[in-house]
């Protein structure tokens, strides 16, 4: 696991200080420059787009994770994740490119102005670094090859940013040609370099060892090499440092309150997590001038729901099947209830339909995931991964629009306040047994009463406030009782026997229950007692 190449070299993560981890390297190289007043990159842009995924990581982290357990795992699967990653990245900066967002273990990248040749060099030197660093020996002596297929497209995209800055500020690249830039990424494998036409235009007598493939648009090529590498144009780094209140925008609250706080990265680890994928469409990039517009409008809806309930919105991704939205609840806060929380934000997510936005769906799982920061030392990602991650993106697929399908572990975690629809036994692609998964139908409110069957022992004053209340309301008086109590002191417990006493005494009683979490669900104690009113 010792890199073999200078570009490679990266200190340990559990060495790696706030130097290693600036906040700055959250932010595309070329947007920094942008924001210190060099040229700018909105607006309707062409250039040549790089999409490279990287496969093998959820092997990986079993392997490491069964041998080594989930702590000294996670560092040791972080040490990879930084030597490929830094590896790749280099590539393009090479070549002048910038990430310009992670979408788990791939990155889109982009080349302003390129006909498709520097992107193509660059994606060839990915390669060729894949071969370098790629293939790890477990401690117990499994080796794991990891692989990289790259697809390039050229022609006229959207840039732009989207997202609230009091959360995160997203780059955002859009338009047709995401979606040719995703259609030769699915038609190739790992160790492949596939362009689209226009590139393969460009590339001209160069381009060798060609493979034409069809895509329902039309055709592609997988590119075995090029008879002539286009020149090197290193990126120059902003040596200047952008406000602090500049930078903070571009970084999730969690991830920069760490950094303030002197702690550098976050210590990788392996942890229980709930991932979520929300698909949506509706937008059309590149007739559409209010384009820009509607998605920020959807997106800063999306991360106050999330947010609210206690997740982050790690990653936004615009492709062939619409766009879709990548998030988690558990990391880097966890909480007991992540799953309940996920299901709420879920429902809450599928009522942001409308304004432009069409065809919602959500997918939710649960599991280990790692979580950790990872990349460049000078454009890095917060990010989660796993096999959850990819349960939840395939629940997505399959789940019907203004739908949501949990998995078998979200339906067990999320408690009794939803209702759930009949088990389902998936196909999944990647899947080589069917997956169990349920329709998440609604919420509703808990009966206090059914949820604290056991005997009640004292409590015997504050049985009787409440009784008198209760028999002023059987004379047809209004009353209102408020119980206050710190955490643990058994308020709940209390509630529900007063609930249970009413109840046998021939009043109809409706309960609300407010969440121990959220911060948008305005009278949402009311809403199930209106309800059943």
């Amino acid at each position: 696991m010792t890199p073999t190449d200078p570009h490679d070299l990266v200190p340990s993560p559990r060495t790696r200080s706030i130097v290693g981890d600036d906040p700055h390297a959250y932010v595309a190289e070329d947007r920094r420059r942008a924001l210190a007043g060099g040229p700018a990159v909105d607006g309707r842009v062409t250039g040549a787009t790089l999409f490279a995924d990287v496969s093998g990581f959820t092997a990986l982290t079993e392997a490491l994770a069964g041998e080594l357990g989930p702590q000294r795992g996670a560092e040791e699967l972080t040490v990879v994740l930084e030597r490929v990653f830094h590896a790749l990245i280099q590539c393009l900066h090479d070549r002048g490119g910038s990430v310009l967002y992670f979408s788990g273990d791939a990155i889109t990248a982009w080349l302003e102005g390129d006909d498709g040749w520097r992107a193509t060099s660059c994606a060839m030197a990915m390669q060729e670094a894949m071969a370098r660093v790629g293939t790890v020996t477990s401690p117990g002596g499994r080796a794991v090859t990891l692989g990289v297929k790259v697809a390039v497209a050229v022609g006229t995209a959207r840039r732009f940013v989207a997202g609230d800055p009091a959360i995160q500020l997203i780059d955002v690249l859009a338009g047709a040609l995401m979606d040719e830039v995703a259609a030769a990424e699915g038609a190739a494998s790992p160790g492949e370099v596939v362009v689209t036409g226009a590139v393969l235009a460009a590339l001209g007598d160069r381009a060798r060892h060609l493979e034409l493939r069809d895509v329902p648009a039309g055709q592609v090529a997988r590119v075995g090499g090029l008879t002539e590498l286009a020149a090197e144009q290193p990126l120059v780094h902003l040596d200047e440092q952008l406000p602090e209140e500049v930078v903070r925008e571009w970084l999730l609250p969690a991830v920069y309150r760490r950094m303030q706080a002197g702690r550098g990265e976050f210590v990788a680890d392996l942890r229980p997590a709930v991932p979520m994928f929300v698909q949506f469409g509706g937008i059309d990039f590149d007739v559409d001038e209010d384009a820009p517009e509607v998605l920020d409008t959807f997106l800063v809806r999306a991360q106050r729901v999330i947010d609210g309930y206690g997740g982050n919105l790690l990653q936004l991704t615009v492709g062939d099947k619409g766009a879709y939205l990548y998030g988690v609840f558990g990391s880097p806060t966890a909480h007991e209830d992540d799953a309940a929380r996920a299901c709420s934000a879920a429902l809450d997510l599928l009522g942001l339909e409308g304004g432009g936005i069409t065809g919602i769906r959500v997918g939710l799982a649960a599991g280990r995931l790692r979580s950790g920061t990872y990349g460049h030392r000078t454009r890095r990602t917060f990010c989660c991964l796993g096999d959850p991650v990819n349960l939840a993106a395939r629940l997505m697929a399959k789940a019907p629009t203004g739908g949501v399908l949990v998995s078998d572990r979200v339906r067990a975690a999320a408690g009794d306040r939803f209702d759930f629809g009949e088990v389902q036994l998936l196909a999944l692609k990647g899947k080589a047994a069917a997956a169990a998964a349920s329709p998440l139908l609604g919420s509703h409110g808990l009966d206090l009463a059914a949820a604290h069957a056991t005997a009640l022992v004292g409590r015997e004053e504050e049985l009787a406030t409440l009784r008198a209340g209760l028999d002023a309301v059987a004379g047809g008086q209004g009353r209102l009782v408020e119980v206050v109590g710190d955490i643990g002191t058994g308020k709940s417990r209390l509630l529900a026997e007063a609930v249970a006493r009413a109840r046998r005494d021939g009043l109809t009683v409706h309960v609300g229950v407010a969440s121990s979490y959220g911060a948008v669900a305005a009278y949402e104690p009311w809403w199930d007692i209106w309800r059943a009113l």
